[in-house]
């Protein structure tokens, strides 16, 4: 199992849950959030951080939710990660109790804004020393 971002993070895009995640499995887009299924531990730490919750185990997503499974899937693999806390968008209380947001998400970046930044600098999630995050957490 692996924990989702759901529809409720477009537009708010708040990031106290990047702060506590132990493996890194944030990716960041244009106006919101999504979590690599891949690297995710299901540690359950991001859920209580999320002011919006916008968070659930992939089996319990409402039904309404289901599609941002295959979203968090696809989109993690072109947005870059996150790995620190950001300020907020501007006016993220305004949209914070908004509903039926899927059609605001954007999925690109326009052009000169940021691309895909891998963790380590590397495709495959790996730094330096050909670790990632996992590898980093099961050392500890």
């Amino acid at each position: 199992m692996t924990y989702v971002v759901t529809e409720a993070c477009i537009k708010c895009k708040y990031t106290d849950c990047v702060e506590v995640c132990p493996v890194d499995c944030f990716y960041e887009g244009p106006n919101s959030l999504v979590i690599d299924p891949d690297e995710c531990i299901d540690c359950t730490l991001c859920v209580a951080e999320c002011p919006v919750n916008a968070i659930y185990a992939e089996d319990d997503l409402p039904e309404d939710q289901r599609q941002f499974s295959a979203l968090n899937a696809e989109l993690c693999k072109v947005w870059k990660c996150i790995v620190e806390k950001k300020d907020p968008p501007a006016d993220a209380d305004e949209w914070k109790e908004v509903k039926n947001k899927l059609h605001l998400l954007e999925r690109e970046y326009a052009p000169g804004e940021e691309e895909r930044n891998y963790p380590g600098g590397s495709k495959d999630g790996k730094d330096e020393d050909g670790l990632t995050g996992m590898d980093k957490l099961l050392m500890r």
